[in-house]
């Protein structure tokens, strides 16, 4: 889960901390629970001050992964009953 660093640790303005504070809560509905390190979670908030479009697509590409996982297991998980 990503944390917003607090307001005023860094130099943003209030409308730029708003907006950032969305892109993480939508990045956090994807990512749920998932344990990041320190360096993820940094490198995911610095992704949140990117346009909007630009986190829409990796959200799009770590939903279509996770699905593929979950698809994989689902298969591996069929093989073993048979």
């Amino acid at each position: 889960m990503i944390r917003q660093p607090e307001y005023g640790t860094r130099n943003m303005t209030d409308s730029a901390y708003a907006f950032e504070g969305r892109q993480i809560a939508r990045l956090n509905e994807v990512l749920g629970d998932v344990e990041l390190t320190r360096e993820e979670e940094r490198s995911l908030v610095w992704l949140c001050g990117w346009e909007e479009s630009t986190l829409v697509h990796i959200i799009s590409a770590f939903r279509k992964a996770g699905n593929l996982a979950n698809e994989r297991r689902e298969q591996l998980t069929d093989r073993r009953e048979v």
